[in-house]
């Protein structure tokens, strides 16, 4: 009897989209490290070392992301809110986006 078991594979986002999100945690003021980004259907799995935090994981939405890419400031607010939910930068007043 043959027993299927499902695979899982983590299929690692671009590293345009890995240096991106590293970017936003330098504008942020964050002192942190993006460990892994992988992709999960319409979202960004982050996995982040974030000091007194030890690891956290963020899902980002993938159209989110796409549209901070291009620019869109609401999208990257979004972004930005994600990233910095429970860390301690959360109260502190985000430096402009470089992104144009």
């Amino acid at each position: 009897m043959d027993v299927k078991v499902p695979v899982i594979t983590d299929k690692v986002a671009p590293a345009k989209i890995h240096q991106f999100i590293a970017e936003q945690l330098l504008d942020l003021a964050v002192q942190g490290k993006v460990l892994s980004v992988l992709v999960d259907k319409s979202a960004y799995l982050v996995t982040l070392s974030l000091p007194e935090h030890g690891v956290a994981s963020r899902h980002l939405s993938a159209y989110d992301v796409g549209r901070s890419l291009r620019g869109d400031r609401d999208a990257l607010a979004v972004i930005r809110a994600d990233l910095l939910r429970g860390t301690p930068a959360g109260v502190r007043e985000a430096a402009p986006a470089t992104h144009a």
